[in-house]
């Protein structure tokens, strides 16, 4: 009769045993993908935003002086319904009408369709693209030559002068920003 209570324990014992050691493991795995998941999610954002860059094809014309490209969903603080846009920014040595038409061209031949201008006629140009994906693309376009010198008045805590103000806002160079986002618009 002892050795029968010995083996039931025993038995129960291993069942424990086993069970814990199937609970360790499920609960170590659900830990890792929770940790490891945002990380591949991050990856994958951040490569399909730098496959969107790259299918400009953009050649050495363009210098790049400045990105902040991100894969993680960076959404305003303000407003959960918007998000931060990964940006490229260039400088372009043609004109502003000439940068525009290359680049329109370059998005429309990576896939993107044109859908807006939101301030025709403003000092600069700004364009959005859409792809059938849902992805975005913010084209800003803008005479480096005004931009510069509006800015260094700024700069220098002096008020820009009437003929600053009126520079030609075709002229070249030309600074250029490319917003991607692959949620909405809303920047």
């Amino acid at each position: 009769m002892v050795k029968k209570i010995k083996k039931s324990i025993s038995k129960k014992r291993k069942i424990i045993v086993l069970f814990s050691i199937g609970v360790v493991v499920v609960l170590f795995g659900v830990l890792s993908w929770q940790y490891f998941y945002p990380v591949y999610n991050t990856a994958v954002r951040k490569d399909r935003i730098v496959a969107i860059y790259n299918s400009l094809k953009l050649d050495d014309t363009y210098q790049l002086t400045s990105q902040s490209v991100f894969g993680d969903k960076r959404v305003y603080e303000w407003d959960s319904g918007r998000s931060f846009s990964s940006s490229m920014q260039y400088a372009h040595g043609k004109n502003v009408d000439v940068t525009v038409a290359e680049l329109t061209k370059a998005i429309t031949n990576a896939g993107f369709v044109y859908f807006e201008e939101p301030y025709p006629g403003s000092m600069y140009v700004q364009l959005h693209f859409k792809s059938a994906k849902g992805e975005y693309i913010r084209m800003t376009v803008s005479s480096k030559v005004r931009d510069d010198a509006l800015r260094n008045a700024y700069l220098m805590g002096v008020t820009p002068t009437p003929a600053e103000y009126n520079l030609d806002k075709n002229i070249g160079p030309s600074n250029v920003t490319l917003k991607v986002n692959l949620d909405d618009n809303n920047e």
